[in-house]
């Protein structure tokens, strides 16, 4: 567990850290779904 620990240190080191995409509080709640279809902007085929 410990190495694997450090792996994940060294993983997010080398990647400068968490990336802000999704993580931003601001943008959820303004309604922002990441990586989802906003339905209040999706066409109603159907």
């Amino acid at each position: 567990m410990t190495w694997n620990l450090l792996h994940l240190a060294s993983m997010l080191h080398r990647a400068g850290g968490i990336p802000a995409y999704g993580n931003q509080r601001s943008e959820w709640d303004a309604g922002s779904r990441f990586d989802l279809e906003n339905p209040s902007t999706a066409d109603s085929a159907g």
